[in-house]
C-alpha cells in the first residue's frame, strides 16, 4: 500500500502533468493520429470498424484496404479507449476555446478524446515514481526521475497527441510495476498474475510490438518466485495465460471480421506500406547504422533515404545519458528486475533500430517512447546517490550541476521539438532580439500551449472522477466494516 506522502506526490504529478499535456494538445495533428481518430468515430457513432465515412482524417496514408473497404491500419486498442471518451464527451461541457485541430476542429467531443493520451501520459509518470519507491528509492529521487521523464523526453510530446505511444507506455510501466509487486508479495497477490496477463494482452491491442512482453513477463514471473513450488509457479503462469485470453480473443475477432483471419493484422493491408505485414522487410535496416541514428543522429530507414534525418533519443534528451551511472546500483538492489527492465529496453532499441521507418516523419525516435520509463529507472539510483552523498564531497556539486544542466537542455529540446511539430506554428524568427522580453515569453507559451484556456474543463473532469472514486471507496470500506 502507498503511504500518505506517496499518495500526495502521485496526486501532484497527475494534476501538474495532465495540465501541462492538456495545455499542449492541438487535437489531431497528422495522418497517424487521424487514423486512430477515424476508427474512434466509426466505433462511437456507427458501431463498426470500417472508416469509410471518416477516412479523410487519415489523409490517404495510414489506411488499410481489403476488398475495397477502408480500415485504419493502426492497432485498435487506442481507438477503443478513445471511443469511450468520445461518447463521454457528449455529457460534458462545450470547449471554452476551440481546438486548433487539423481535422474535426468543430466537434466539441474531440477535446475529451484528447484526454486519452493526456491522462495515460500523466499516469505513466506516477507509475514510474511508484516503481522506484517500491525499489526503495527516496521520494525526492523518485520524483526527480519522474519529472525528467515527463519534461525532458518525447514523453511530453506523445502525451499530447492521439498516437498509440502514451497508452502503450502507460500499460508497459503498469505491467512492470505490477510485476515487481507480484514477485515481492506473491503469497498475498496471486490474482495479479491474471491481471498481468490481461494487461499484457491489452498492451498488444494498443501496439503489436508489445507482444514481446508476453514471454518476457511470463519467464520473469516463473524464475523470480524462488520460494514457490513448481506447482505454484505453474498456477501463476496459468493465471497469466487465462488473463490474456479476453484481449487475445478480441484481437482474433477483430482480425477475422476485418482481415479474414485471426492472424492477419491491419498492417497486411496497409496501402502505403505494403512491406509492413512482412517482419523481414519491416526490420531490414542495417542495425549498425540504425543504432547510431536511433540513439544519436542519422539517416532514417527505407524508402525516405537519404532525406529523412532522425534525432536520436539521447540527442533529444541528453539527461538520459546519466542512467548509465545508475545501472550498477540498480543491479545490486534488484538484479532480476534490472535484467528484465533494461533487457527489454535494449531489445526494443535493437528492434526499432532495424525498422525501416523508425523516424516516422517526426525526426525523432518516437517508437521508443513507451519504453523510456524503463531506461529512467537506473537514473533514479544515480539521483539517489547524489542526494545521499555528504555535502562536503566536491563531486556532489559537480554531479548536481551536470544533472540539472542536462535536464534543462533536455526540456529546452522537448519544448522546441513540440513547437516545430505538425500542427504547431512556432517560428523562432518572430522572436525579438531582446531574449527575455515579455513578448517573447508570451509568444512561446501561446504557440506551445494552444489549449491552455480549456484547462478548467480538465480540472472539472478530474474533480468529478475524484468525487466518484472517493464515494465508491467509502461505500466499499463501509461494506467491509459491516462484515
Amino acid at each position: 500500500m502507498m503511504n500518505r506522502s506517496d499518495r500526495v506526490v502521485s496526486l501532484l504529478l497527475l494534476v501538474a502533468f495532465s495540465s501541462l499535456y492538456f495545455a499542449t494538445t492541438t487535437g489531431i495533428t497528422c495522418s497517424n493520429d487521424g487514423s486512430h481518430y477515424a476508427l474512434t468515430r466509426a466505433l462511437a457513432e456507427e458501431g463498426r470498424f470500417t472508416i469509410g465515412t471518416y477516412d479523410d482524417y487519415a489523409e490517404g496514408n495510414d489506411v488499410a484496404r481489403r476488398d475495397g473497404v477502408l480500415y485504419s491500419d493502426r492497432p485498435p486498442g487506442t481507438a477503443l479507449v478513445a471511443a469511450a471518451f468520445y461518447k463521454l464527451g457528449g455529457l460534458l461541457p462545450q470547449p471554452l476555446d476551440p481546438l486548433p485541430s487539423r481535422h474535426d476542429a468543430e466537434n466539441p467531443r474531440l477535446l475529451y478524446v484528447m484526454l486519452v493520451p493526456v491522462l495515460a501520459g500523466a499516469a505513466g509518470l506516477i507509475l514510474t515514481y511508484l516503481t522506484l519507491r517500491l525499489l526503495g528509492i527516496s521520494t525526492f529521487s523518485a520524483l526527480t526521475t519522474a519529472v525528467v521523464l515527463g519534461l525532458g523526453t518525447v514523453h511530453w510530446k506523445y502525451s499530447s497527441v492521439l498516437f498509440s505511444h502514451a497508452v502503450s507506455g502507460f500499460l508497459v510501466v503498469l505491467i512492470i510495476y505490477l510485476t515487481a509487486r507480484l514477485t515481492r508479495e506473491a503469497a498475498r497477490t496471486r490474482h495479479l498474475s491474471a491481471v498481468l496477463g490481461f494487461l499484457t494482452g491489452c498492451a498488444v491491442l494498443v501496439e503489436y510490438s508489445n507482444a514481446l512482453l508476453i514471454p518476457a513477463i511470463a519467464l520473469y514471473v516463473w524464475t523470480a518466485m524462488q520460494q514457490g513450488t513448481a506447482r505454484a509457479k505453474a498456477i501463476q503462469i496459468g493465471l497469466f495465460g487465462l488473463g490474456g485470453l479476453l484481449p487475445a480473443a478480441f484481437l482474433g475477432f477483430y482480425n477475422t471480421v476485418n482481415f479474414g483471419s485471426p492472424f492477419s493484422l491491419s498492417y497486411d493491408y496497409a496501402i502505403n506500406y505494403p512491406w509492413a505485414g512482412n517482419l523481414v522487410e519491416t526490420f531490414s535496416f542495417p542495425i549498425h547504422r540504425g543504432l547510431i541514428a536511433i540513439l544519436y543522429w542519422g539517416v532514417g530507414g527505407g524508402w525516405c533515404n537519404p532525406t529523412c534525418y532522425n534525432q536520436g533519443v539521447l540527442l533529444l534528451s541528453p539527461v538520459l545519458l546519466l542512467s548509465l551511472f545508475g545501472i550498477g546500483a540498480f543491479f545490486r538492489r534488484a538484479p532480476r528486475f534490472a535484467s528484465l527492465t533494461l533487457g527489454l529496453f535494449l531489445v526494443y532499441v535493437a528492434i526499432f533500430a532495424m525498422h525501416r521507418t523508425f523516424h516516422g516523419f517526426t525526426a525523432d525516435s518516437r517508437y521508443l517512447t513507451p519504453f523510456l520509463a524503463l531506461w529512467t529507472l537506473p537514473l533514479g539510483f544515480f539521483v539517489e546517490r547524489i542526494d545521499r552523498t555528504s555535502g562536503r564531497r566536491p563531486w556532489r556539486a559537480v554531479a548536481t550541476m551536470i544533472l540539472y544542466g542536462l535536464l534543462f537542455l533536455s526540456v529546452r529540446n522537448a519544448f522546441l521539438h513540440i513547437g516545430t511539430s505538425y500542427n504547431y506554428n512556432l517560428d523562432l524568427g518572430k522572436l525579438s532580439t531582446l531574449v527575455a522580453s515579455p513578448a517573447n515569453w508570451a509568444y512561446l507559451l501561446r504557440e506551445v500551449f494552444p489549449n491552455a484556456r480549456n484547462l478548467p474543463l480538465l480540472w472539472l473532469f478530474e474533480g468529478i472522477v475524484a468525487i466518484v472514486g472517493t464515494a465508491v471507496w467509502w461505500v466499499g470500506m463501509g461494506r467491509r466494516r459491516s462484515r
